[in-house]
Formats: C-alpha cells, sequence, structure tokens
C-alpha cells in the first residue's frame, strides 16, 4: 500500500493543480465574452446616438425650412417678379443644404408650382403618397415622412413635406423636401470601424432606406415582420434596445442595436430608426482564437506535466545512462589527457594529446618538452605564469595559446588542469586535459565581425526559418520603437500596416522561396501606430544542405524619398497657387470622364469660365492681393460641385469645371449658374479691401457640342468668347449656328 500512494501521489497532486487551472481558464473564457459583448453595445449605442444627434438636427432644419417656404409663398405671389425670386431661392436652399436633392411646391390640385429644378414645374403629383396623406388629414401642423420609394435615378429617396394653409385654414397644397442618400450614405458609413458593421436606416413603417454598406438585396426591404428586431424595438417603446440574434435583414446572427430618431419638436408622423449591427462571428473571432490557442497550451501543459513527471519518477535510472553515455562521449571526443610532475618536469601525455600536437611518440624526448619548440613567441611564458599562479593561489589552470605544428597548421589549444598535493599539502602533480579549440575561435572571430556588422546604421532582424525573431539591432530599436524585449519571440507581424493584401505578402515569399532573396517597397508600422515606407531586403541563410535555417531583413526609412517624389507628382498635376488640378490632369480626366460617357451613353459637361475685371485687381491692390483673389475663387468654384466633378486652373484668371455625369444640359446650366452667382458676391482679401468681379463662362456638353476632347474644350472656348462678346457677366451655352 505505501509503495502504491508513493508511486502515485505525485500523479494524484498533478491532475488537482491542472483541473484547477482548467476551471480558472472556463471562467476566464465567460467573462472575456461577457466584457466583449458588453463593450461592443456600448459601442454600438454610443455610434447610433451619433447618428441621431446628426440626423435630428438636418431633421430640424429641414421642417425649418419647408415653414420658411410656406410663410414666403404669399410674399412671392405678391411680387410682379415672385416666382423667379422663389426658383432662386429654392436654388440658394439647395445649394446650402446638400441633404436635400429636390424642394417642391404643390398646389391644392397636386400640381407642381415651384421647385429648384424647373424641369418639374408643371408636373402633377395628385396621386403621390405625401400628398395625399396631407390633402387628407385635418392636422395640418404634421411633418409628414413618407416611405422611401425609388428615383428617376434609380435610388431610394424619402420627402418630408408640410400641408400648405389658405388664409381661411383650408388646404391649398404641398412643400416639399427630396432627402438626397449621398450624405446618409456618408454619415452611416463614418461610424462604422468594421468591416463586419452593417449600418442602416429604417422607415417608421419598416421599410429600409439606406445601407452601409450598400446592399442592393437589403435596400427597400421591409423588416416589419412579426418577431423582427424592428417590431420589439417599436413594442418596447425604449428610445434604444440591444437585440442578438439572426437578423431579417441579412440572415446571419448579428448583434444589434436600434435606436428612434424622432426630435421631440417635429410633430413627425413616422419616425427614423437607425440599426447598427457587428457580425456574430467576426464579434468574436479573436475570442475563439484565443479559446483554441489557450486550450492547446493547457493540452500541452497536460502533456509536458504527464511527461515531466514519467521523467522524473525515472531520473536515477536515466542519469546512470546518462553518466555512462558522457563518459563514452569523452573518450571519443579527441580530448588529450595530461600529467606533469611538478618536480622532474616530465610530461606523460596519452595518443591523444600527440595527435593534437602533430608530434611521433616515438621520437620525444625524455622530458617529453618538444611540444615547447611549437609555441608561438610569447606563449611559453604565458604557460609558466599561469602555472605559477596556480600553485601558489591552489586554483584551477585554465589557458588557450598557440602553436604552429609541423605539418605548418596553426592551432589554438586550450588546456585544464587540477593540482594534486602529498599528505603535507604540497602540490606534486597537475593533471589535465587538452582540447583542439581552432575551429572555435574562429567561429568567435567571424561573430565578433558579424557582431560589428550587426550593429550598422540600418535596421535589421534576424528570425529562425519559422520567422520568429532572435535578434534586433539598435537601429531597428530606433526606427519601430519596440525594444529587443518586445520584438524576440514575435514575428514581423507586428510591424505590418494593413496596406498591402494577403496576395502581396504571397508574392513576397514566393520571391524568397525561389530566389533566397527578396527586396522591395513595403509600408510598416511602428509601434506608436505610425505608419510609413520602408525599402526592405530580406535573405535566406541556408545551411550546407540548402535547408533554410535563418532569415536576416533590413529595413531604410525612405520616407523622404516618398515624400520627394510626392511633391514632384503634385507639382506636375495641381496648380502651385490653388492646389487645384492643372490643364494636364483635366485633360487626363476629361479623356476617361468622354470614355465613360460613350460606353454608357451618357452626357457630360465642360465650363469653361474667365473672370471678368480681374486685372483691375492686380493693378490697384497687386499681384498678392491677386494671388488671394484667385485662390477665394478656387475655393468657392469647388463649393459649387459634387465631389465627383473637376475643378482645374489652366492658367492666369481663367478655370475649367469637368461635370463627368449629367442628365440633361439644363444640369449644366444651373451649376453655372451657381458659379455665377457665386462669383459676384464681394470678396474680402486679408487686408481688408473688399472687391467685386464677375464672369464670363461658355458651356459645352457631350455628345451634342463634340465627341472628343479636343473639340469639347474648342467649343466650350468659343462659348466663353461667346459670353464675352454679349457683354460679359453670363454664360452661354455652345450653340454651332453662331
Amino acid at each position: 500500500m505505501n509503495r502504491f500512494l508513493t508511486y502515485w501521489r505525485p500523479w494524484l497532486l498533478l491532475a488537482a493543480c491542472l483541473g484547477g487551472v482548467g476551471v480558472f481558464l472556463v471562467f476566464n473564457f465567460y467573462q472575456e465574452h461577457a466584457r466583449i459583448e458588453s463593450v461592443e453595445r456600448e459601442r454600438l449605442a454610443t455610434q447610433s446616438k451619433v447618428i441621431e444627434d446628426n440626423l435630428s438636427r438636418q431633421l430640424v432644419a429641414m421642417n425649418l425650412t419647408l415653414e420658411s417656404v410656406t410663410a414666403e409663398l404669399p410674399y412671392w405671389a405678391a411680387q410682379p417678379d415672385g416666382h423667379d425670386r422663389a426658383i432662386r431661392w429654392l436654388k440658394s436652399m439647395e445649394a446650402s443644404m446638400p441633404s436635400v436633392r429636390t424642394f417642391l411646391v404643390l398646389d391644392a390640385r397636386g400640381t407642381v408650382t415651384l421647385s429648384n429644378r424647373e424641369e418639374l414645374i408643371g408636373r402633377n403629383f395628385v396621386q403621390r403618397e405625401y400628398f395625399r396623406v396631407h390633402a387628407q388629414s385635418k392636422n395640418r401642423k404634421l411633418l409628414h415622412v413618407s416611405a422611401p420609394f425609388q428615383s428617376v435615378l434609380n435610388t431610394y429617396v424619402i420627402n418630408l413635406t408640410r400641408a400648405i394653409v389658405d388664409p381661411r385654414g383650408e388646404f391649398a397644397g404641398v412643400v416639399s423636401a427630396t432627402v438626397d442618400p449621398v450624405d446618409i450614405q456618408i454619415l452611416l458609413n463614418s461610424v462604422r470601424y468594421a468591416e463586419d458593421m452593417r449600418s442602416m436606416l429604417v422607415h417608421g413603417d419598416g421599410q429600409i432606406f439606406v445601407s452601409q454598406p450598400a446592399l442592393t438585396e437589403v435596400i427597400g426591404k421591409n423588416v416589419s415582420v412579426p418577431g423582427s428586431f424592428f417590431r420589439q424595438h417599436l413594442a418596447s417603446k425604449r428610445p434604444v434596445s440591444h437585440f442578438e440574434g439572426l437578423a431579417i435583414s441579412s440572415g446571419d446572427k448579428r448583434l444589434s442595436v436600434l435606436r428612434t430618431i424622432q426630435p421631440v419638436d417635429l410633430a413627425m408622423d413616422k419616425p427614423l430608426l437607425v440599426s447598427l449591427s457587428r457580425g456574430w462571428g467576426a464579434l468574436f473571432a479573436n475570442w475563439q482564437r484565443d479559446i483554441r490557442n489557450q486550450l492547446l497550451v493547457y493540452l500541452l501543459l497536460v502533456l509536458l506535466s504527464a511527461v515531466g513527471l514519467s521523467g522524473y519518477l525515472r531520473q536515477r535510472v536515466l542519469q546512470r545512462v546518462s553518466d555512462q553515455r558522457l563518459k563514452l562521449a569523452t573518450e571519443a571526443s579527441g580530448v588529450g589527457i595530461w600529467e606533469v610532475d611538478l618536480k622532474s618536469r616530465r610530461n606523460h601525455w596519452d595518443a591523444a594529446m600527440f595527435e593534437l600536437f602533430g608530434l611521433d611518440p616515438q621520437s620525444v624526448n625524455a622530458q617529453n618538452d618538444d611540444w615547447k619548440q611549437l609555441l608561438l613567441p610569447g606563449e611559453l611564458d604565458r604557460i609558466r605564469a599561469a602555472t605559477r599562479t596556480a600553485i601558489q593561489q591552489r586554483q584551477a589552470f585554465d589557458l588557450t595559446f598557440q602553436v604552429r605544428r609541423q605539418d605548418g597548421q596553426l592551432r589554438f589549444m586550450r588546456n585544464r588542469a587540477a593540482l594534486h598535493a602529498d599528505g603535507t599539502g604540497t602540490p606534486t602533480r597537475m593533471i589535465g586535459t587538452t582540447e583542439d579549440v581552432t575551429e572555435r575561435k574562429l567561429r568567435e572571430a567571424d561573430l565578433r565581425i558579424a557582431a560589428t556588422a550587426f550593429e550598422s546604421h540600418e535596421s535589421m532582424i534576424i528570425t529562425d526559418a519559422q520567422a520568429v525573431i532572435l535578434r534586433v539591432n539598435h537601429a531597428f530599436v530606433d526606427l519601430f520603437g519596440y525594444t529587443a524585449d518586445e520584438a524576440l519571440g514575435q514575428t514581423p507581424r507586428i510591424l505590418q500596416s494593413g496596406r498591402h493584401e494577403p496576395a502581396f505578402y504571397a508574392a513576397l515569399w514566393a520571391g524568397i522561396k525561389n530566389a533566397h532573396a527578396w527586396q522591395g517597397e513595403i509600408w510598416n508600422r511602428r509601434k506608436n501606430g505610425d505608419v510609413f515606407p520602408v525599402w526592405l531586403c530580406i535573405t535566406a541563410v541556408c545551411s550546407e544542405e540548402g535547408v533554410v535555417t535563418h532569415y536576416v531583413a533590413t529595413h531604410t526609412d525612405i520616407t523622404l524619398r516618398k515624400a520627394a517624389d510626392e511633391e514632384i507628382k503634385h507639382l506636375a498635376f495641381y496648380d502651385p497657387l490653388t492646389h487645384l488640378p492643372n490643364r494636364r490632369l483635366l485633360q487626363d480626366r476629361l479623356h476617361q470622364a468622354v470614355a465613360h460617357a460613350k460606353r454608357d451613353s451618357r452626357r457630360l459637361g465642360l465650363l469653361f469660365i474667365d473672370l471678368d475685371q480681374f486685372k483691375p485687381v492686380n493693378d490697384e491692390f497687386g499681384h498678392k492681393a491677386g494671388d488671394e483673389l484667385l485662390q477665394a475663387v478656387a475655393h468657392r468654384l469647388q463649393a459649387c460641385v459634387r465631389e465627383s466633378d473637376t475643378v482645374a486652373r489652366i492658367g492666369g484668371d481663367e478655370f475649367m469645371v469637368l461635370l463627368p455625369s449629367i442628365e440633361v444640359a439644363q444640369d449644366a446650366t444651373g451649376v453655372a449658374e451657381k458659379i455665377h452667382a457665386m462669383l459676384k458676391q464681394p470678396f474680402t482679401l486679408a487686408e481688408g479691401q473688399t472687391v467685386s468681379i464677375s464672369s464670363s463662362a461658355g458651356i459645352a456638353i457631350y455628345p451634342e457640342h463634340g465627341r472628343d476632347e479636343a473639340t469639347l474644350t474648342s467649343h466650350a472656348d468659343t462659348a466663353m468668347y461667346q459670353a464675352k462678346t454679349a457683354g460679359r457677366d453670363r454664360f452661354v451655352l455652345f450653340q454651332a449656328a453662331h
């Protein structure tokens, strides 16, 4: 029984310890899962609040604009030019409110009487849902939010509408603002902080209005079905709700947050809801990976513990076997054994000693000290001094010296010995060993040389064959900010910037595999998060059998060179004063726009703009003021166009505007009118001068006015000169008859 307990007690103790570790791991897994979910819920709720605040401000602003239109209608009706004033006012509202695509004023019969898009005036929308709601409702203060519907541009939009009431309080029509989804898409995309994250804006009746990323199969889908997150949220009457489970919009398991957007000071008949969600699998991917890794480590710990304990129980047997093997290894290692009599100075050697020194045991003298003739100058004195020190201080003898054998070879020998004394304590003999350490000395010299080269001014790392970092130099620490302790044991993946696709790294390793080397430009990340470009050189170190054993990589910071290249590129394609595209970049974009227009059978517009009264500004205030005025003009021109359009300065006070995608010529003339009005407004310069200018612009439309870049440019230029000839301060659409 005692032998049984003695054998199994360590195993039972080990099992108890490993069981405790396992319970601790499971508890930590559960805690981490709950923490990740809690943090993500809070983060989604915070991002949804950002959207709510932004959209609430926009809704309030749109409602105030609709109220302003309703209030101005009597005034416009009383003015002789009231209709034109109303159109200009609506267009100015469009410019100041990029979220609104179209303003409409409908009379009591549903006919459009006013709009910022004049092509809609006269059309009848009596059958539109947003008109019928107000015609049938008694609540004249209602702000109606229409269900999303597809516009003529094949995008989903919603209308915000208010009723127009005559002096008797009767229904007199509807004023409407069509909300453009583009700005909302940008807002929804701005809060996405992960690839798997989805953000959607949903109408109060359950129809999805906008989705980011833009999923065509989701936009327009109705999620107001029994049991949906949407239904549960509305039923709860809470401003924000959290859900986890299968999302009806996508069919996968997600962690979702829904928040109601309904400003308290707006009488909206339908709210808007913002939905933010994360994919369950992607959210817990790292957690699952950590579980797998920790379980693997735990299993490895169990295995190693079992193996270690088993080895411990067999320690004595293995120790005896190890001692025997060590003895055999020493005998076969080529180490020579010697003994010297300190009184007679006679040397006694074994056969290995004669082999080491290249001497014939049959031809040596009686003292066996012929080996001293092989010592290099000064070495014998070192040996004698070390021997005296060992005898006087009763310490071990250890000395490395050089000999030149009779065959001409220069060798390093290492002697180690111990003193033996007689009964009185007087040293009488020295017994020791000698081994040839020439190869080791040469390797040490090579290592010193390599170490000196390693600590160069270039960042350098050395990894094993599995790309695990073994060494880094000081230049690496200075360049990347990681200490040597932080880098060792990691892989170069800690330097990855995230800018390169997996295919890039696959090609890099393919090059190393084929040529055992690779070099090229790559973006890396410092410890502090800074991303910068480097020139990377990787070399594989191979064994004599051709097997890769290590990799050596050097990094050179090329930030300054890249910056110089970017500066040269900017100077080549952009105007240095206004930072607008120059003529060269405009021609390239115009060429691409014409090609796309031909392929897609669509129109594009080209505006040629020349400033009027610019020279007097230069003459009166100087060229510095003229340059400042050109910069201000460039800023106003950019404010008048879309992000997809191009404003370019082609020389002096001449500018061109490329509208790569328009539906009708009126779209281009509308932009020209906006630019014309914007440039007529006075400019205030830095030193307080107020200057006023105007512009003359020519417009050419593809394909009506030309099917290639040269023709379009020429006709836009011709139309501009027609505007100049007609008295300036105007824009002219090109006409071939002129």
